[in-house]
């Protein structure tokens, strides 16, 4: 490891992240001449100030690799997709490139590359992480050891003859949340979480007497295992993974809304003792009551990303029941001219919600 490297840890990297904004932006704030006017500081102050910011930066660059320019952000978000991209296609090259050659190895030697191969994917991970104080290097490996670990239990599965189980999904979540964990990386977390609540949806549904695999029939249980999702970081702290909570109420919520547009929608099979037109009924009033819940629930707690999906859900829920409501019992022009009306007015609902934050915000 190079001499002032340290395997970091994501709370930390967020926090020096956000120390370094802070101070760019109190330097860009201090250099405008409505702030000159006001704090009007001496020379004198200015050169210290300029002394220690510049050294404060440097060193939060140096210890934690943060970015403290526009530019290094937006090429750190060039690195992040590159890296994503870069792990898919070397994830698909793998597997191309076993079902090329596959038939030719031995049985044996199947076993013994099944076996390695996720095994030296994980220590290239730990390399990585110790070399490299961002996540990009790692998460490229990491996440071609969490194929080589499906692909491990798949073909195998197919050598031996074994019988498909939800117990699969399990093992790949928990091995996905271990990895997420590890070195702290959300794309993990949020595959692991996906199928984590694959695994309880389809347990359940196998216990009831039903192939595993039609656990997306019934999405109720999905959306049940989506809300303890959402709940989980407000039992569990994730101190050194402050950004990963976040990621439980996204894929929470996400998953939550999925499952209840599609009962509302479609009727699909429930798990309720009523008619499908009743299922979509309820399910109707039940999105639009807990979309707006969660923008609530979001404000109050400053969880932007909860805000943006609920309100979304609900724009969704909203205007897809407009549809089926008045399609047909009115002209279509009148239609149109009553979806612009009520859109008008979300906006304005939109905007004095927003002034109400800020206003609290302002107050605290």
């Amino acid at each position: 490891m190079e001499p002032g490297r340290t395997n970091l840890g994501t709370a930390s990297r967020q926090r020096a992240q956000e120390s370094a904004d802070r101070i760019a932006l109190l330097r860009q704030e201090l250099a405008t001449p409505e702030v000159r006017q006001v704090l009007a500081l001496t020379t004198d102050q200015q050169a210290r100030f300029d002394a220690w910011s510049q050294a404060k930066l440097a060193e939060l660059a140096v210890q934690f690799d943060v970015d403290t320019t526009v530019s290094q952000k937006r090429v750190s978000w060039g690195m992040r997709i590159a890296s994503t991209i870069g792990a898919i296609a070397i994830c698909a090259a793998v597997v191309l490139f076993f079902l090329r050659y596959w038939g030719f190895v031995s049985t044996p030697a199947q076993v013994v590359i099944l076996v390695l191969a996720p095994l030296l994917s994980i220590a290239a991970a730990e390399f990585t992480a110790r070399r490299e104080r961002t996540p990009y290097f790692t998460g490229l490996v990491a996440l071609v050891a969490f194929t080589a670990f499906v692909m491990n239990l798949s073909v195998l599965g197919d050598i031996f003859n074994l019988t498909s189980t939800e117990r699969a999904l399990l093992a790949w979540g928990t091995f996905a949340l271990l990895m997420a964990y590890r070195h702290g990386l959300r794309l993990l977390l949020t595959i692991g979480l996906l199928l984590l609540i694959g695994y309880g949806a389809a347990l359940v549904t196998a216990h009831f007497g039903y192939r595993w695999f039609d656990f997306g029939r019934r999405p109720e249980l999905v959306a049940l295992l989506a809300l303890v999702t959402f709940c989980t970081p407000l039992a569990i702290s994730h101190q050194r993974s402050a950004d990963f909570p976040p990621v439980y109420r996204l894929v929470g919520s996400l998953v939550f809304f999925v499952s209840i547009v599609s009962l509302a929608e479609w009727g699909v099979p429930s798990y309720l003792p009523l008619s499908q037109k009743d299922i979509e009924r309820l399910y109707e009033v039940v999105g639009l009551l807990t979309s707006a819940g969660a923008i609530w629930l979001g404000i109050v707690r400053q969880w932007n990303g909860t805000v943006n999906t609920a309100a979304t859900a609900f724009v969704v829920f909203l205007f897809t029941r407009l549809y089926r409501w008045w399609w047909e019992a009115m002209p279509h022009y009148l239609f149109f001219a009553v979806i612009g009306v009520l859109g008008i007015g979300l906006v304005l609902a939109f905007k004095r919600i927003r002034g109400h934050v800020a206003q609290k915000g302002t107050v605290a």
